[in-house]
Order: structure tokens, then C-alpha cells, then sequence
């Protein structure tokens, strides 16, 4: 199947390294490219250059600035330029498509610091880490997944995790803590995974979502309350794109860009108006999300107008309403700006925005607001000056973030050195780790460890 929008082409990298399928596209157009099944879609990693400005679904691309983006369901990759994405700018732009292998840009060593208390760190023991330390000498993982007590993280579609495991979340079969990667099964069509409290989802290659551990309040999304020690199916649906898990509680995106959202529900966290649990996913609303970030009783989410959304608790004003009342829906963050990533941490969130600035909102205790203080804000407000923010994360009581040049950066409680410095002192701005660099780089919203891909 050829592409079904202007300016995007299936293909692969030429062996010289060349830019094949350059097109000039309107700066108003929106296109979907779909390739045919002859091309794995593993290793769709499409790269999407711009002289202008757009934006992609799970975030805006600047100026001029080459973006990686792994795709990795169905076969289709949605590359929109969106109304109002070129408010101040006039023209054209150039758009890019490159399909990639995963070893071009994907893989790496995987780091870890911080708490583990519970063999987290997958270091072969219960000794934290004040300092960024390599986990075994594998040099080709993909993606990575942190939470309070338990990690996961994907190598060559495989999955694994390690640390805390009395409620199965492992998926090993069993409930024995581990202390180092362990394999979940022998599946080698995983593409993502997200851990909660003691939980865990991920979804394969084929869409289809899979989750295990606690199921308290249904947050498997199976119909029921039992805990499951294996990964099991959630429905049959096999177009899952996205999944982000929170504490006793589940949310992912589907092909079509809707929203679903399981399990506890005692804080409206669901997104659904009430706070009755659900243990199967629900729909939230109508509208197309672009990425969803689950926490212990709050969400947030951005769709792909670029606009941000947040809803469930707002005691410290960590949905960045401008005010501390709860939402039983999805609530807008600010006026009309373009949003490129969000991360929702236990009382706090940050996100950062289409031209590269990073914001945070919400419980401040330790600094991880990163703003030089410890007053709570019930807004977002800008955190420094530096642009080029990639990525951010939000934990229990810190934060961190990747800005370009795979620079990291990390701020607030730092009592299990989560912050990597060598110590235990509280950081009230972002300080680099000297040193690191990493591409993804993940914190659970319950966390005070960190795992990065480097």
C-alpha cells in the first residue's frame, strides 16, 4: 500500500546514508502514510524534517531539527501538519519519511540510580546507586520502564523486568523478587511496556494489549479483580498504540486516537465523571489524544491539537488549572499553546512545549518544581531558560529531563540519590549529571529510582 498523503513515502535508508522521498508539502496538509506488511513494521523509524514548523502526534519538531520517531503498530504512522501549527510562518515545508532499523538509532547501555530498596535497578542486589551505573553488559536496549519498586525494559522486542514481585508484576509466573533483568517469557514481539505500583502493561508488535501483577481495582483491564503472574490479553482489540500505568489504574490510546482509561477511580482519575473503578477500559470522551501520562491520583494527557489536558486530584494544583479543585474530566491546561510532552508525578507534573521550553506545576516540597524554591504553583510556570528540553520525567519527589545533546538533567529530592549527583542533597533547579547522556530516559510517578538508555 502506497502512502495516502502528499510528501510521505515507505522505503528504507539508502546504504550511503541519503535523505530519500524529500517532498514539499503545503504547510496546511495533513497526511497519514501507511506502508504495506513487506515492510517490518519494528523497524519503522521515521524521521521527520522540517523547514518550518509542524508537529507529529507525540510532539511539535522546531526549525530545521531532525526528529527520530518509532512507530510501531499497524504500519501507520500519522504525520500531521496541523492548522495553527504555522501561526507565525508562512510557505512550505519539507517532510521527511525514512524507515530505519531499531540498531540505527534505537538501542543502547542501560543505566540505572537510585532507590533499590527492592532489586529495582536490576544491579544483582538492594544497594542503591547514588551515581549512574551501567545494568549488565548488553549494549541493545530499546525502551525502558520505571516504577516505586519494579522495572522493565525491552531489548531486541524481548521484554524483561526486575525488583518487586509479590503481586506478579514480574510476569515470570511466579512472585520471587528479582534482583536482575529477568525474561518475560519468550514472546520477541514486544514494543512497549509501563509500569504502576504493582502492575504492569505493555503492548506487542501486532497492537494487542497485555497486562498482569495486582488487580485490585481492576486495573488489568480484565473484566474482574484476580491478580495474573503472566501477561493476559486485555480484550481483543489489536490496535493499541500507547499504554501508561499508574497506581492501580491503566490508560492507552488507541489507532484512532481515542482514550481508555481502567481501574481506580477514586479521585475522578479516569477521566469519566464519577469515581466508580472500571476493570475493563472505558472510553474517555470523544476527542483524539497524542500521549496520556498516568499517576497516583491524577492524569494528563495531550491531543494532537498539541493541546494539554489534566484531570482527577488537584489538592497542590497539580493540574495546572490555576486553582485546587478536583476535575471528573479532562480539564485545559492554560490558553491555546502547543504542547509537546507531558509527565505526571505523584503530586506534580511538567511537560514542555513545541519550541523546546520545559514547564512544571503543582506540589513543590524539595524543589522538584526545579524553580528555585518550595511554593507550590497551581499553573505552569517555566522552569529556567534553556530551550531544547526533549524529554521530561516526574517521580515521587523529583523530576528529570533530556534536553538536546542527550544532556540530563535532574532536580528535587534526592534522599536514594535519585537525582545522581554522588549525594543525597535536595536540588531546588535542574543539575546536570555530569557526564551522562541518554535518549529515552524514565522515572515512575511513584518513583525515587531512575533507568536510561545511553
Amino acid at each position: 500500500m502506497g502512502p495516502t498523503g502528499a510528501g510521505l513515502a515507505c522505503g528504507s535508508v539508502p546504504s550511503n546514508g541519503g535523505s530519500p522521498n524529500d517532498r514539499t508539502v503545503s504547510a496546511r496538509a495533513q497526511a497519514v502514510l501507511k506502508c504495506a506488511d513487506a515492510v517490518p513494521v519494528r523497524v519503522l523509524l521515521y524521521l521527520l524534517r522540517c523547514f518550518g514548523r509542524a508537529a507529529v502526534h507525540r510532539g511539535g519538531v522546531r526549525w530545521g531539527r531532525v526528529v527520530p520517531f518509532l512507530f510501531v503498530s499497524m504500519g501507520i504512522a500519522i504525520l500531521a501538519l496541523l492548522p495553527g501549527a504555522f501561526a507565525d510562518t508562512t510557505g512550505t515545508a519539507t517532510v521527511l519519511a525514512v524507515a530505519r532499523t531499531a540498531e540505527d538509532f534505537g538501542t543502547g547501555k542501560l543505566y540505572a540510580w537510585g532507590d533499590n530498596a527492592s532489586g529495582q535497578l536490576g544491579l544483582g542486589d538492594r544497594t542503591g546507586r547514588l551515581r549512574r551505573t551501567q545494568v549488565g553488559t548488553f549494549t541493545d536496549w530499546q525502551r525502558v520502564a520505571a516504577g516505586p519498586d519494579h522495572a522493565c525494559a525491552l531489548r531486541s522486542d524481548t521484554l524483561w523486568c526486575t525488583g518487586r514481585n509479590d503481586n506478579g508484576q514480574l510476569g515470570t509466573g511466579d512472585t520471587e523478587q528479582r534482583t536482575t533483568l529477568t525474561q518475560v517469557g519468550t514472546s520477541k514481539t514486544w514494543s512497549a511496556a509501563d509500569v504502576g505500583q504493582t502492575h504492569t502493561c505493555a503492548t506487542r508488535l501486532s497492537g494487542t494489549l497485555y497486562c498482569w501483577g495486582s488487580n485490585n481495582s481492576g486495573e488489568l483491564g480484565l473484566g474482574d479483580t484476580a491478580s495474573r503472574n503472566t501477561p493476559v490479553q486485555v480484550g481483543t482489540a489489536s490496535d493499541w498504540v500507547a499504554v501508561t500505568a499508574g497506581i492501580e489504574y491503566t490508560c492507552g490510546i488507541r489507532a484512532d486516537r481515542s482514550l481508555w482509561c481502567w481501574g481506580r477511580n477514586t479521585s475522578f482519575q479516569l477521566g469519566l465523571g464519577d469515581t466508580a473503578n472500571r476493570m475493563a477500559p472505558a472510553q474517555v470522551g470523544a476527542a483524539t489524544w497524542a500521549d496520556v501520562a498516568a499517576s497516583h491520583t491524577h492524569t494528563c494527557g495531550t491531543r494532537v491539537d498539541q493541546t494539554l489536558w489534566c484531570w482527577g486530584e488537584n489538592t497542590y494544583g497539580q493540574l495546572g488549572t490555576g486553582d485546587n479543585v478536583n476535575r471528573t474530566h479532562p480539564a485545559p491546561v492554560g490558553p491555546g499553546v502547543s504542547w509537546a510532552s507531558v509527565a505526571a508525578g505523584r503530586l506534580h507534573t511538567c511537560a514542555t512545549r513545541e519550541e523546546g521550553t520545559l514547564w512544571c506545576w503543582g506540589r513543590n516540597s524539595d524543589g522538584r518544581l526545579g524553580l528555585g524554591d518550595t511554593s507550590d504553583r497551581t499553573s505552569p510556570v517555566q522552569v529556567g531558560k534553556a530551550k531544547y528540553w526533549a524529554t521530561v520525567t516526574a517521580g515521587r519527589v523529583h523530576s528529570c529531563g533530556v534536553r538536546a545533546g542527550k544532556i540530563i538533567s535532574c532536580w528535587g529530592g534526592n534522599a536514594s540519590g535519585q537525582l545522581g549527583q554522588g549525594d543525597t542533597a535536595t536540588r531546588r533547579q535542574p543539575t546536570t549529571i555530569p557526564g551522562a547522556k541518554a535518549r529515552p530516559l524514565r522515572t515512575g510517578s511513584n518513583s525515587s529510582s531512575n533507568l536510561s538508555i545511553g
